[in-house]
């Protein structure tokens, strides 16, 4: 019987695709210019944090999963315990992202009822 890979290339490539994209979108905001208002009311700014964090949140969780699938018949918890540690940074950015992509479109519900 052969062995399934570690990650397949289409999940390589999506990793990288992500990884690149959440590496252009906080280039672009880290070049922007300074807001005249609160931060926190800028919803381009926010769009571009929740989607350049998403960008590092898949990784995690692609690799996290991987690797809980590889360790998953080992008697020992190294692995798994790098995995689940993975998993939950994953998770964290997953959140944070969602919560940044949730001020976006606030802040962009305000500006068009204003």
């Amino acid at each position: 019987m052969r062995r399934q890979p570690f990650l397949r290339k289409a999940i390589l490539i999506a990793m990288g695709v992500a990884v690149g994209m959440g590496v252009i979108c906080l280039a672009v905001v880290a070049l922007l210019p300074p807001p005249k208002e609160a931060l926190f009311k800028d919803p381009l700014r926010s769009f571009l944090t929740g989607v350049g964090v998403a960008g590092v949140a898949y990784p995690l969780c692609a690799l996290g999963a991987a690797l809980q699938r590889r360790f998953a018949s080992s008697p020992y918890f190294e692995g798994a315990f790098i995995a689940g540690v993975l998993n939950l940074a994953g998770y964290i950015c997953a959140a944070v992202a969602l919560v940044c992509l949730g001020f976006g479109v606030y802040d962009l519900a305000l500006w068009l009822l204003k």
